[in-house]
């Protein structure tokens, strides 16, 4: 990080460090905490880890390596340093390989989670929303721990705490997958699980990332994404089409999300869009030919939300004011949005 920060002060430059293995650095922390725990005992150092709280030494101890990336003012050079930073998961494998494919998987209630961390019980309740059985194929392909009290289970839901913390620091993350790349996928890239938060978060007012107002309206918007590329990747073509509505779902979510290049687009346009593909208003455009990328894709969107902003302008006011969105407010939006498909658009 030295070397590239004084390339990009001096001839302002950019420079890129690839950190190809973040894990020693966490080993570096393990062994230090767990001298620490032996001096002044559980409660006192990991009590926080080991409830799933968020611990602000470890984020701290991690954002001095994190904030070395910068891009420096014209003063300083006008110069850039980008990291790239590899960890990862244990337990992966092993989460599911137990089950030889005779034997009727387990489905876990949500009662069984009652002691995991506050963000792993929200994701279980937003899996419950929306009727998705509670076994350990479908918890793998979200990342979410066993309910089980064996080493390999805790060692996986404190690495994955790890990670969390580190994926919240950083700018998004890139995942490549062990099965995809068994499978002859190259590179093994999930996109259901990359993402980018590059112009978006807690400091920008206009478009948040995590606003409350998005969540409302995603629901379980990449475990759906999850099961359509498992349907697209290992299903034959007639288990495609017998699968044909969870590849629909994907397809109108594709849709609301896509944008061109350098487009903007509001917040409260999102939330219409995929309120919009969530309650299958989008599926007609597909079926004519409006997959994302196309124009007539794009005008179908474009003429969705022209339409929603004149007629549901109360809710979408309360969008971008607040970055909420109440039910009426909800309510309201998926009134105009029927009314715009209602009239053959």
């Amino acid at each position: 990080c030295s070397l590239a920060e004084h390339h990009a002060l001096t001839t302002g430059g950019d420079s890129i460090v690839f950190i190809d293995d973040l894990n020693l650095h966490k080993s570096l922390w393990d062994v230090t905490t767990q001298f620490l725990v032996q001096v002044y005992g559980e409660d006192a150092v990991v009590a926080a880890d080991l409830q799933g709280s968020g611990s602000s030494e470890m984020r701290g101890y991690f954002s001095g390596l994190i904030q070395r990336s910068a891009r420096f003012n014209l003063a300083k050079g006008g110069g850039s340093v980008t990291l790239i930073l590899l960890s990862t998961l244990p337990g992966d494998e092993d989460q599911v390989d137990g089950n030889n494919g005779d034997e009727e998987e387990p489905t876990f209630d949500p009662s069984d989670f009652e002691n995991m961390p506050e963000k792993i019980k929200a994701r279980i309740s937003m899996l419950v929303k929306a009727k998705v059985p509670l076994t350990p194929t479908n918890l793998k392909k979200i990342q979410i721990p066993l309910p089980s009290t064996s080493d390999a289970e805790n060692a996986k839901r404190l690495a994955l705490q790890h990670v969390e913390d580190l994926i919240s620091m950083s700018d998004g993350q890139i995942w490549l997958d062990d099965a995809l790349a068994k499978s002859g996928r190259s590179p093994p890239l999930d996109p259901s699980r990359s993402i980018t938060r590059v112009g978006v978060g807690a400091d920008t007012v206009s478009c948040r990332a995590d606003a409350p107002a998005l969540r409302s309206v995603v629901g379980s918007l990449r475990f759906e994404f999850q099961q359509a590329m498992d349907v697209m990747d290992t299903a034959t073509t007639s288990s495609i089409v017998g699968n044909k509505r969870q590849v629909q779902r994907r397809d109108a979510f594709l849709l609301a999300m896509h944008q061109e290049s350098n487009q903007r687009r509001k917040l409260s346009h999102e939330c219409i869009a995929l309120l919009a593909a969530s309650r299958g208003h989008l599926d007609a455009v597909l079926a004519d030919g409006g997959l994302a990328g196309t124009d007539q894709g794009r005008d179908a969107i474009d003429g969705l939300i022209e339409y929603v902003e004149s007629n549901a302008s109360g809710a979408v006011t309360e969008i971008e004011s607040s970055l909420d969105l109440s039910n009426e407010g909800k309510s309201l939006l998926e009134d105009a949005i029927a009314s715009y498909f209602s009239k053959g658009n």
